[in-house]
């Protein structure tokens, strides 16, 4: 079979179809990342069927010249064969595309990638530990402002008590309401949520404690601190301090050849495990129509 010219004209073919169509998708999605549109799944999709169309195409031929019934492990070396050469020619053209084309390509799809990956990671739930460490770095944060406010101001003791006071009294219920984790509130535990959350709780609060602490000489010097705190909360984010702790999960390539090696070997995978179900169909499908041979009868009467 390895020998067969007819074999190799036709794997050739399709394997360089294969890998034309793969090439194409790369150019796609290129432009996809250059307009920010969002349609890597559509491209996906697309190449998921084109792979499977290109194979059984590619089988459905070599199984029309193969004299004999093709078996199942004859239409999957065919599947791998076309797979191979699919990839030899991806390769080439992502040194190509990646060197020529696109220069700063491979860096646009890491900060695709990473985009995407902290998009994931948002709806992600906050865990007790990550709550634990945000409303202890919140409570030192109003401590500070706090403090920086009694260092700035020329205040009397009894309102300076007051003040260090009523901070405490509002990050204690700040805190404790944040860690109480309401049922009502359970979506805004997600990564993605929480400091937008955090933040109008913080808010409530300090409405709340005006409320009742309305007239006090304090309560101006107590909101000046909490909205100010409110301001620096995104600084503490959950979201990004996990995200800056995992971010090195998302492959980076800083060189064509490693990165067109890898796309290769990649959709040289999706070949093989596509080919199972196509060599499958092949090698179930109906025997090839057998050569016409005329019966006795036949060749008497002609």
């Amino acid at each position: 079979m390895l020998n067969d010219k007819n074999f190799w004209k036709i794997h050739l073919k399709w394997g360089i179809i294969a890998g034309v169509m793969l090439a194409v998708i790369e150019i796609l999605k290129m432009m996809a990342r250059k307009v920010d549109y969002q349609s890597a799944q559509l491209l996906d999709l697309a190449m998921i069927v084109g792979f499977i169309l290109v194979l059984h195409l590619g089988v459905k031929e070599f199984k029309e010249v193969y004299p004999e019934r093709l078996s199942f492990a004859k239409a999957f070396f065919s599947c791998i064969v076309i797979s191979v050469v699919g990839a030899a020619v991806l390769f080439g053209y992502d040194m190509l595309h990646y060197s020529v084309i696109e220069k700063d390509g491979l860096q646009r799809k890491y900060a695709v990638a990473l985009d995407k990956y902290k998009q994931n990671l948002g709806k992600d739930t906050l865990t007790a530990t990550e709550l634990v460490a945000y409303t202890d770095a919140a409570a030192q944060m109003l401590q500070t402002q706090k403090d920086d406010l009694l260092t700035r101001e020329s205040l009397n003791d009894t309102l300076r008590h007051e003040i260090a006071s009523g901070t405490l009294i509002l990050q204690n219920f700040y805190i404790d309401k944040l860690r109480s984790k309401p049922e009502a509130d359970k979506e805004s535990y997600q990564l993605g949520n929480f400091t937008p959350y955090a933040k109008k709780v913080l808010m409530e609060t300090l409405v709340s404690y005006s409320e009742q602490n309305d007239g006090k000489a304090s309560t101006p010097y107590v909101q000046n601190i909490v909205q100010k705190t409110n301001d620096t909360l995104v600084t503490i984010d959950p979201l990004d301090k996990r995200f800056e702790e995992t971010k090195n999960r998302v492959p980076r390539y800083d060189r064509n050849g490693q990165y067109a090696a890898v796309s290769a070997m990649m959709y040289l995978l999706y070949g093989m495990f596509f080919g199972l179900f196509v060599a499958m169909f092949h090698y179930t499908s109906k025997k090839p129509i057998e050569e016409y041979v005329p019966s006795e009868s036949e060749i008497k009467e002609a």
